[in-house]
């Protein structure tokens, strides 16, 4: 039988960010901290041991990071054969061209907040078509509650005129009206294997998770492969307000199944 892969392993090398959205527990705006390079190439190292599809760099807001040249450098020559992911606002790829450079160089899908809490819409404009003229995936993401049909209406057709993706969805991970998920068995997207890492080093086993008190391992951990893929039967906090919970019906996530060895014949 086959073992399981991770989709994603996603690296929040920074929780510093040039905005303060409302809606967004992510980043401590420019009180925020930057992971050293030194622990990001041990992670790095670290991650070596387990099967992943794609890298995600994340904040905060991951261009403000002093580092981020270099640390997309290290990424990109480390991992060669990974789907590299950038997810930002793309104010500074705006404004720095050596940032967007290193973007050009590096990253194979950029994700893109775009609405009013970034307040982005210019630099956006500004930035997509590079990215699309470079041969970029580029997905455009704005939350329903922060843009009115107008806005929307116009990041879909820019979107649409350079082969860029626009979605849109509501606020993740806060309380704004919806009624709480019946939650029977698990998120089906547990099956969909996401590792997220912090700062330092706290790790979760869910796209969306980074509330401290959640973290059920650290990527430092001796045991860590054994840990991502072990089974889970517990939901995060977060899990009753998520707006992408779908229940998998399953009361416990299994852990990998382990390949038979066959005797050889004598």
């Amino acid at each position: 039988m086959q073992t399981r892969t991770l989709k994603t392993a996603k690296i929040k090398i920074t929780t510093k960010c040039n905005r303060k959205c409302d809606f967004c527990i992510f980043a401590a705006g420019g009180q925020g901290v930057n992971m050293p390079v030194a622990d990001f190439e041990g992670i790095l190292a670290r991650l070596e041991a387990i099967p992943f599809r794609q890298l995600h760099i994340n904040g905060g807001e991951p261009t403000v990071h002093r580092d981020f040249g270099e640390l997309s450098t290290l990424a990109r020559h480390r991992f060669t054969d990974r789907t590299m992911v950038l997810g930002t606002n793309a104010i500074t790829l705006a404004r720095n061209q050596p940032l967007l450079e290193a973007t050009l160089a590096h990253y194979d899908q950029v994700l893109i907040g775009c609405d009013d809490e970034h307040g982005n819409y210019d630099e956006v404009a500004a930035v997509l078509p590079q990215l699309r003229a470079a041969g970029k995936t580029v997905v455009v993401n704005t939350v329903l509650e922060a843009a009115d049909a107008a806005r929307i209406t116009a990041l879909a057709a820019l979107c649409a005129e350079y082969g860029a993706i626009h979605v849109t969805n509501h606020v993740h991970h806060i309380d704004v009206g919806q009624p709480q998920n019946m939650l029977g068995g698990l998120c089906d997207r547990y099956l969909d294997q996401h590792l997220m890492i912090e700062v330092d080093g706290r790790a979760y086993r869910c796209f969306n998770a980074m509330a401290r008190y959640d973290s059920e391992f650290s990527v430092w951990d001796d045991d860590l492969a054994d840990k991502v893929f072990a089974p889970r039967s517990q939901h995060y906090r977060f899990c009753l307000k998520c707006h992408e919970y779908r229940d998998s019906g399953l009361q416990v996530i299994p852990a990998p199944a382990v390949p038979t060895r066959t005797a050889s014949a004598h």
